[in-house]
């Protein structure tokens, strides 16, 4: 039986076969570094082009250094933090050196015949438009992107199925095994048997634990080699899965961590899941109980964020009101709540932009200075509910910024004591994030901050050691000085683009 969803994944591996290798490198090396463009600020970015050796750095595969990776952090909750980390250049290099030697049999392996899994998670940006070439997007847009075409693809295979199971793995990044790369790549008795690191996924997992100090658990989160390395490791277990389960019938789909299953009872689905569960433990992964579900289909079919925003949606307005502005917000707001974890905020300020990435709310001449300030205000307080929207929202505020300072004298000074505030906040919780994107964005529009401005409000003493956040307030590289790499760009030369257009992943 044929699946639409199976097709995506055969039509992803024909487009990535056509694109040559020495683009991918590139890709991964210049692009691919640093983490999904809501996480840093654009400063960080490689600035001078990477170009692939003829030879790695690291020459003696046995004798690496312990190498630190760079961290910036936010707080998901009082006492936890989500944690994304850049690797030293020249492992991150070495590794992508091993994977175009072999990028034949990665992709074999990733697009492996008898995986009956559909991944829609290839980090790599391929496209039907222009397949020979890659797409300079990040991992952001093609999230969404992605995860539309899956719902699609699912609701069109739906109609063969009864049940839908969901689920995804528990806490996945951090609970990788780095030699589960080797065991990926070559079966873990061959991969056990190197001694000496001949194999090049045993390589590629030395470079990875050597530049996190010698750690063989987790690997880091952001860059899209670590999620190119995260599918070479789940197409192993999609496809010891499929072997084992070929006497169901059923249609399976993967985003990243996360599986949506279509069989035709709930039996079926839950000798599913024990399936995949007993793979994954293969790989010291497990499942996530508190997110395991199994419907009645259609239901699941279509995520319930969107099924609560559709009514309200400002896509196709030309002018949004200030009160419908107020009106949507607190909507967003209250779907937010009963749906954490969801992109609607993200597509919620999205929406407040035209297709020319101009802001649509329009203001009143009596209170227009008044209304401006609650919109800042009322942005600020939302992304309290969710920390990683803070670069959308101040991509609004630099449009607001821009668009009134000259007749609006009084601006300039809220916005600074506005986001002094904001500073001293996401100091006293030890938020790297907000505080390199505030500072970023204080150098970015010129509000005329000084370095002793921000040392007098932020006095949290591990913040100030942060690479990321020693470079924003220099405005000059401090990671990884031991290399030529060029990895900063100071603000005010990040303005040939607007955050707006550099953070535009929804459609509009």
């Amino acid at each position: 039986m044929k699946f639409a969803t199976y097709e995506h994944f055969r039509e992803t591996e024909s487009l990535v076969r056509k694109v040559n290798k020495d683009k991918i490198a590139k890709w991964l090396l210049n692009v691919g570094y640093f983490p999904e463009e809501n996480i840093l600020p654009p400063s960080f970015t490689v600035s001078k082009e990477i170009k692939l050796q003829d030879t790695p750095y690291n020459i003696n595969i046995n004798d690496l250094k312990k190498r630190q990776v760079a961290f910036v952090s936010f707080p998901k909750s009082t006492l936890t933090y989500r944690n994304f980390s850049v690797q030293h250049p020249w492992n991150y290099h070495d590794i992508i050196f091993y994977l175009h030697q072999n990028w034949d049999n990665i992709l074999s392996h990733i697009f492996h015949s008898e995986n009956k899994v559909a991944a829609y998670s290839f980090p790599i940006p391929v496209s039907k438009k222009d397949f020979e070439d890659l797409s300079p997007l990040r991992a952001g847009r093609m999230i969404y992107e992605w995860l539309e075409m899956a719902e699609e693809d699912l609701i069109l295979d739906g109609q063969k199925f009864n049940i839908l199971a969901k689920t995804d793995i528990t806490n996945f990044y951090p609970s990788i095994y780095t030699h589960g790369i080797g065991w990926a790549i070559h079966g873990r008795e061959e991969a056990l048997e190197d001694k000496e690191f001949r194999l090049f996924g045993n390589k590629i997992d030395r470079l990875f634990q050597y530049s996190n100090d010698g750690r063989t658990n987790g690997i880091p989160i952001g860059s899209a080699l670590s999620d190119l390395i995260a599918e070479t490791i789940l197409a192993d277990i999609d496809r010891k899965f499929s072997q084992e389960s070929k006497h169901i019938e059923y249609a399976a789909v993967r985003f990243k961590d996360d599986y949506r299953i279509l069989c035709n009872s709930k039996e079926n689905a839950k000798k599913l899941l024990d399936i995949l569960s007993h793979q994954l433990s293969q790989y010291n992964l497990s499942l996530n109980e508190s997110k395991t579900s199994f419907l009645n289909l259609p239901d699941g079919l279509y995520r319930e964020h969107n099924r609560a925003y559709f009514p309200h949606v400002l896509r196709r307005k030309k002018y949004i009101s200030f009160r419908k502005f107020e009106h949507t917000l607190l909507i967003a707001l209250d779907i937010h709540r009963k749906h954490p974890g969801t992109s609607i905020i993200e597509k919620f300020i999205a929406e407040l932009f035209d297709k020319r990435h101009n802001l649509k709310v329009s203001y009143s001449s009596q209170n227009r200075g008044k209304e401006i300030r609650k919109t800042i205000s009322l942005l600020f307080l939302l992304k309290r509910e969710s920390t990683k929207i803070l670069c959308h929202v101040l991509s609004v505020i630099e449009r607001l910024y821009i668009e009134n300072k000259r007749n609006d004298q009084g601006l300039k000074d809220f916005l600074r004591e506005t986001i002094k505030d904001e500073l001293d906040r996401a100091s006293k919780m030890s938020s790297v994030f907000e505080i390199v994107w505030l500072v970023f964005f204080c150098r970015y529009i010129s509000l005329g901050f000084q370095n002793e401005d921000f040392d007098s409000i932020i006095k949290n003493e591990k913040i100030k050691e942060n690479v990321f956040y020693k470079s924003i307030v220099t405005s000059k590289q401090e990671l990884f000085k031991d290399t030529d790499f060029k990895l900063f760009t100071k603000p005010r030369a990040c303005r040939d683009k607007t955050l707006a257009e550099r953070f535009a992943i929804f459609k509009r």
